[in-house]
C-alpha cells in the first residue's frame, strides 16, 4: 500500500533501485535500437554491392590523344562490388591530369588504366590491383630473370642470412606462392589476360598482412631472393629443410649424394 506524507501531501520518491532499473531498461532499448540500425545499414550496403567508391568518368566524348583535365572529367560513385581493377579511382585522379589518352572514351564512360600510356598507367593502377585484404610489398634486388619475370607470375621468397660468429650462414624458404604485382614500374595494366614483360630490380608482391610483416622483418635479417613457379603449380611444400653453409661445404666435398 502506498502512503502519503501528511504534512506535504506528497508521496515519497521511488526507491533508488527502481530508478536504476528504469535507466538500465532505457539504455538497453537505445543500444538495441542502435545495433539494429547498424545491422540494417550493413545489410543494405551488402545488398547494394557494398560501400560506394569514386571512379573517374569522361564528362564528354574524348578522342585518342586528348589530355585529361578537370574540365573533361567528373566523378561517379559505384558500389565496391562493381569496381573493376582497371578503373581510374578518384583518389588517383590528380596524378592522371595532363596525361593523354591512347584510346577514345565516350561521354559518361569510365576512364580505365588501359586508356592511359603504359609509362603513366602503373603509377595510378598499382593500388587498384591490390586485392581487398591484401597488401603490396616491394622487394629490392630479389630477382634477376633477364627481364622474363612478369606481373601475375607466382614466386617463392627465400631468405639468406649471413654467418654470425660461429653460426654458419643459411638459406630458408620464407613464403611460397606469392603473386607478382609489378616488376620495376611495370604492372599488368591490361588485366589478367594481358601481361607485360618488364625488367627491373624492384619486384612488388601481393601479400597478406601477416606475410607483409614477415617480409619486412626478414629484410632486416638478410637478403631476400625469389624463385619462379609454374603458374599452375599452387602446391605448398611443407618441411623444406634449411640449407646451411655447412651443408653446402659437405656436398662440395662429396659428403652428400645427388638428390633427384
Amino acid at each position: 500500500m502506498t502512503t502519503t506524507n501528511v504534512q506535504t501531501g506528497m508521496r515519497p520518491a521511488p526507491p533508488t533501485s527502481s530508478k536504476l532499473g528504469w535507466l538500465a531498461s532505457v539504455a538497453a532499448a537505445l543500444a538495441a535500437a542502435g545495433l539494429g540500425h547498424l545491422y540494417l545499414s550493413r545489410v543494405e550496403r551488402e545488398l547494394s554491392g557494398g560501400k560506394r567508391v569514386g571512379i573517374v568518368v569522361a564528362a564528354r566524348d574524348l578522342e585518342a590523344g586528348a589530355k585529361l583535365t578537370e574540365k573533361n572529367l567528373r566523378v561517379r560513385d559505384v558500389p565496391e562490388a562493381y569496381l573493376d581493377r582497371r578503373h581510374l579511382l578518384f583518389a588517383d585522379a590528380k596524378r592522371a591530369l595532363g596525361v593523354s589518352l591512347v584510346a577514345p572514351v565516350r561521354s559518361n564512360d569510365a576512364i580505365l588504366t588501359s586508356d592511359l600510356p603504359a609509362d603513366s598507367a602503373p603509377a595510378v593502377a598499382l593500388a587498384a590491383k591490390v586485392e581487398r585484404g591484401m597488401r603490396a610489398v616491394a622487394i629490392e634486388g630479389g630477382a634477376d630473370f633477364s627481364g622474363l619475370l612478369r606481373p601475375n607470375d607466382r614466386v617463392d621468397v627465400l631468405l639468406t642470412q649471413n654467418a654470425v660468429g660461429k653460426e654458419p650462414g643459411a638459406t630458408l624458404t620464407l613464403l611460397q606462392n606469392l603473386r607478382v604485382l609489378a616488376v620495376g614500374s611495370a604492372t599488368a595494366s591490361n588485366g589478367e589476360g594481358e601481361q607485360s614483360r618488364a625488367s627491373g630490380q624492384r619486384v612488388t608482391l601481393s601479400a597478406s598482412v601477416e606475410q607483409s610483416q614477415i617480409l619486412i622483418q626478414a629484410k632486416q635479417r638478410g637478403r631476400l631472393s625469389l624463385t619462379l613457379r609454374n603458374g599452375e603449380d599452387t602446391t605448398l611444400v611443407e618441411g623444406v629443410p634449411v640449407t646451411s653453409e655447412r651443408l653446402i661445404d659437405a656436398r662440395a666435398q662429396g659428403g652428400l649424394g645427388h638428390v633427384r
